[in-house]
């Protein structure tokens, strides 16, 4: 079954209704998806982009002090401070 790319007039398709003027000859183009999608598919479109727009930036401005340490060659913050003070003599 191929879709066409052009837009067929109601008419044509055979599901036009006795409908007043005011009514849309043309199918709608864009808008919801016209086949079901399961759950998992929608909480995948939903919060994948959220997740890439918003958790991952987030983490990545985290995590900048963590790689200009390990970029200038520095141990990581959590070695510093386990450190042991010196011993007083």
């Amino acid at each position: 079954m191929s879709i066409p790319l052009i837009r067929k007039h109601l008419n044509e398709m055979g599901t036009l209704k006795l409908r007043s003027s005011m009514g849309r000859n043309y199918i709608p183009m864009a808008g919801p998806p016209r086949f079901p999608m399961s759950t998992a598919q929608r909480l995948i479109f939903g919060c994948g982009s959220l997740v890439v727009m918003m958790i991952i930036p987030f983490y990545c401005l985290f995590s900048l002090p963590r790689w200009s340490r390990m970029h200038l060659g520095l141990p990581p913050e959590e070695e510093d401070q386990a450190e042991e003070p010196p011993p007083k003599e």
